[in-house]
């Protein structure tokens, strides 16, 4: 097991620099078609979905399919386990419905991350497409305090002193999604800024802590999970 971790840990270091977060870029534009993925396990198979809408948050598709997991649970690496199926799955969707996704919205992390490659960035990179991390909790430690309201948000910067990474660079935001809930964690994962993958999951808050969109996907995977139990 420690030869895997040690492989994994130094490709997640390779591929890490070849991460894109640009500091000034182009406004997203208003016709971008986004995605929101969830992935849930029954043994080795991974029961995935994708709900693709657009910027006004009006839903286009839905998608959901089985994957066998060829690499196993390692607690840290978890981008290579669920990061294979989501990369299929988006594929299978666009071939499906003759439509290219622009942004993706993965439940997990993307740079803000100990070596800044966490699932979204992971997906980003091997799709070449803008992704946005959004998670439950955080892998980073950071400073400050949050304030109660819904739509505060926290900027998170790495701490650790790291001769690959700058000390004071911005990786994420903790954002309160709902009022005096514990925050998620929203963080670029390819080819967009921090801000801009602040700014999609503003747009996309609902009434629950995690985005609408997203909890529609853990449904849908969930749903898929069950009935293929039941057959």
């Amino acid at each position: 097991m420690e030869d895997i971790i040690k492989k994994l840990t130094d490709f997640q270091d390779q591929l890490a620099p070849s991460i894109w977060i640009p500091t000034d870029a182009e406004p997203i534009y208003p016709e971008a078609i986004l995605g929101a993925i969830d992935v849930q396990y029954e043994g080795e198979n991974g029961f995935a979905a994708i709900v693709i809408f657009d910027r006004k948050g009006e839903t286009l598709h839905t998608f959901t399919k089985k994957y066998e997991a060829t690499i196993p649970y390692i607690p840290s690496f978890f981008a290579f386990r669920e990061g294979d199926i989501i990369i299929k799955l988006v594929n299978d969707a666009e071939k499906e419905f003759a439509i290219n996704i622009d942004i993706l919205l993965i439940d997990g992390h993307g740079i803000a991350h100990p070596r800044k490659f966490g699932l979204a960035s992971y997906v980003g990179l091997a799709l070449e497409k803008m992704s946005i991390g959004v998670a439950k909790d955080t892998l980073v430690r950071y400073n400050g305090i949050l304030a109660t309201e819904k739509g505060s948000s926290l900027a998170i910067y790495l701490e650790e002193q790291n001769s690959k990474i700058s000390q004071n660079e911005l990786i994420g935001y903790a954002y309160r999604s709902r009022e005096n809930v514990k925050p998620i964690f929203v963080s670029a994962g390819h080819k967009l800024s921090s801000k801009q993958a602040l700014e999609i999951v503003k747009e996309h808050t609902g009434e629950y802590r995690q985005l609408d969109v997203l909890r529609e996907a853990d449904r849908l995977a969930r749903e898929a999970a069950k009935e293929d139990s039941s057959t």
